[in-house]
């Protein structure tokens, strides 16, 4: 079983991995001496900090978007974003309570799991923010002569793609993980589906290779997207702070940490064993990478007019001296 956990775990950067592998507590709690190792215990400290900082900047989020004046169609990635750092508080939270705590096996699998499906769904979300902001601000370039001429990102059908991969992302997370997890307790609670027990494990094995992977167009498409926006905005000599600040700083850690996704992936296929070590550099430099890119997001809130003028700034901007600047 615990085999098939640091597989899994593997995926998400390794957060789900150790939380079967520590031996501090008790069958009802946290012991008062836990005698974990060093990796274990710098483990949970980090999953508790990346909690606590994702809480706060939930409320952060919130407080910003109360003294953003925009529509509120404009605040949807931000909206987006607040259910993104909720989401990852809960990962972090359920990531460290197994750790710290010994749980009866039924509740451990579903805890453990629950903390990889749900950091899936914000990393997945996540993504989607990012492209929805570059759709936004898409509608601020100068209007082409020809819709031909216009960049790809910012045509309808670009739009209803990237609703359609997100979508299909998170179908295909939620029926992958829940499968998994049912399987798992099913084995778990009978002994006559234990000879069976190998073959699921290379199933589960192929479905969460399938994650990896669509995890991997998901990033190459915000990178694109990013990428081929910005090509526009050179083109057009329109200035937008906000895709600028979005392909400088989240676009670097988007591309890490699907790399990291798919090398842990690997990794754990091969070296199925649980190792402290590896586990713990993983899930450090893939949970930073996932908070580097959402506090990013968040950073863009501030790159904006006290209005937003989105349908009329590409009018104004071509009427004015000078090259264009986005109305945010």
């Amino acid at each position: 079983m615990s085999s098939l956990i640091s597989s899994k775990g593997g995926g998400g950067g390794g957060r789900g991995i150790a939380a079967g592998n520590t031996s501090g507590g008790n069958r009802h709690g946290a012991s008062d001496d836990w005698d974990a190792p060093p990796t274990i215990k710098a483990l949970f400290a980090f999953q508790v900090i990346w909690a606590i900082l994702t809480a706060i900047l939930f409320l952060f989020t919130v407080f910003k978007l109360t003294r953003v004046r925009s529509k509120i169609t404009h605040r949807g990635p931000y909206l987006l974003l607040a259910v993104v750092f909720i989401l990852f508080s809960i990962s972090f939270t359920l990531s460290a309570a197994p750790i710290r705590v010994t749980f009866h096996p039924d509740v451990y699998l579903r805890i453990v799991f629950s903390s990889v499906m749900i950091g899936d769904f914000s990393r997945t979300f996540s993504s989607a923010a990012i492209l929805w902001l570059v759709h936004i601000r898409g509608a601020a370039l100068p209007s082409p002569q020809s819709d031909m001429s216009s960049p790809a990102v910012i045509r309808p059908w670009k739009r209803y793609v990237d609703c359609a991969l997100v979508l299909g992302i998170f179908i295909l997370e939620l029926a992958i993980h829940g499968y998994t997890l049912d399987r798992n307790l099913a084995y778990l609670r009978t002994v006559s589906a234990i000879g069976r027990y190998e073959e699921f494990v290379k199933i589960a094995t192929r479905l969460r290779h399938v994650i990896s992977t669509v995890v991997v167009l998901l990033a190459i498409n915000v990178i694109a997207s990013l990428a081929a926006i910005k090509v526009a905005h050179r083109r057009t000599k329109f200035t937008d702070p906000v895709i600028d600040r979005l392909l400088v700083v989240a676009g670097p850690f988007v591309f890490v940490g699907a790399f990291i996704w798919m090398f842990a992936d690997i990794w754990n296929t091969e070296h199925p064993t649980y190792d402290p070590g590896r586990t713990l550099a993983l899930s450090i430099i893939g949970d930073l990478s996932q908070v580097v890119v959402v506090a990013a997001v968040l950073s863009t809130i501030g790159l904006h007019r006290d209005s937003y003028p989105i349908e009329s700034s590409s009018h104004l901007n071509r009427s004015s001296s000078g090259p264009p600047k986005a109305g945010y």
